[in-house]
């Protein structure tokens, strides 16, 4: 694991700082109160989010918080972002760190999708020019489920500040929070492999410019997504409607309102379903009425993190009339690999076609919105 991050991330860890966990989820889920949180305690927590982090925090009996953070003992930062894609760059997440120092607050950084960038190199919270050499304060989280597709397996490790590290190691041991021997074996065979890695992120980099080319002349825009496993995607109306014009295609997609309420526009469109379904939806989509034009947004919501707040560059329909238009940056393409979820679709009958559509029956549907939200 020490490996990993240093040739891959640039970032230099004892392996003493490095602990394996039953995967990601369970890590976030608990480490407020594994760290020593609790009730009179707030944890700042970015949205839209993954949910777990204020769950994590409700478990712990903490205070979640979305507006200022002076007073949190501890703040989630998740670069690339889950649902938007939303990579920080050097100087924000430098900032972050130095003001978080300043007021003694734990900054624990969700990097589960870091070997994912499509238009942005992400960074680690643990990188040098991050957090000068020092990392105190900080803890980084990592998941083999994205980038080995390890998910069934329950793989993940945090690396960081060692006496966090230290203390995480006394409450877990004594709790049974510690994978067995064979998933730590194929964990370190996991990560010490880059090539099943590169063969992934190609899967997910050409059913990313399909998609991101169907969704556009289909009338989306798509928010952020520079990285990630998911388009960040609107047309201007309540999430529920655009999954329901969607559903009547056979498209499954996540509403962006369970990501909080900053995400009522979007939908969050997954990489993961299966290929040969992927090549469904361009001609499936041709087949979804066009939204009121009078709702479409001139400046659709993205992603907020705290004093950082930034509206998203909306890419409008134009841009992408095709495929052939929509490349990946061929040098994150190509050596930057990167992960898979556990779903990749899921064969079941819609409740309905439109009717009288003249394109494709969608006898099965295709999910690009996954049952777990991670």
């Amino acid at each position: 694991m020490a490996g990993w991050l240093a040739r891959r991330l640039g970032v230099i860890v004892d392996p003493s700082a490095v602990l394996p966990t039953i995967g990601s989820k369970e890590l976030v889920a608990n480490l407020p109160f594994q760290l020593g949180l609790g009730p009179g305690d707030k944890i700042w927590v970015p949205t839209p989010a993954y949910p777990t982090y204020r769950v994590g925090a409700l478990l712990a009996g903490c205070e979640p918080v979305t507006g200022a953070a002076d007073d949190c003992a501890m703040l989630w930062l998740n670069s690339p972002g889950n649902p938007t894609g939303r990579v920080m760059t050097v100087e924000e997440m430098r900032g972050v760190v130095g003001w978080a120092r300043d007021r003694g607050i734990i900054i624990a950084s969700d990097e589960c999708y870091i070997e994912l960038g499509w238009e942005a190199r992400p960074v680690s919270v643990l990188h040098p020019e991050v957090c000068g050499g020092s990392h105190e304060g900080l803890l980084a989280v990592h998941s083999l489920s994205k980038r080995s597709n390890l998910a069934g397996y329950r793989a993940g490790f945090v690396a960081g500040d060692p006496a966090l590290v230290a203390g995480l190691l006394e409450v877990r041991k004594h709790a049974g929070f510690l994978p067995p021997g064979p998933v730590q074996a194929a964990m370190t065979a996991a990560l010490a492999d880059d090539m099943h890695v590169a063969d992934q992120r190609g899967r997910y980099a050409a059913r990313r410019a399909v998609l991101a080319a169907a969704l556009a002349v289909a009338g989306f825009q798509i928010a952020h997504s520079e990285a990630g496993l998911y388009l960040w995607a609107t047309r201007g109306e309540d999430c529920w409607a655009t999954v329901d014009a969607l559903a009547q295609v056979g498209v499954l997609v996540a509403p962006g309102a369970f990501y909080g309420e900053s995400g009522r526009e979007h939908v969050r469109v997954a990489l993961t379903a299966l290929d040969a379904q992927v090549a469904t939806v361009p001609e499936r989509l041709a087949l979804v009425p066009m939204p009121n034009p009078g709702s479409a947004p001139t400046d659709p919501r993205g992603y907020v993190t705290g004093a950082h707040a930034q509206q998203p560059a909306a890419r409008p329909a134009e841009r992408y009339e095709s495929a052939a238009q929509y490349e990946p940056d061929q040098q994150y393409a190509a050596d930057q690999p990167y992960e898979s979820e556990q779903y990749v679709g899921q064969h079941r009958r819609p409740a309905a076609g439109p009717p009288g559509s003249p394109g494709p029956e969608p006898s099965q549907q295709v999910s690009v919105g996954p049952p777990d939200i991670r």
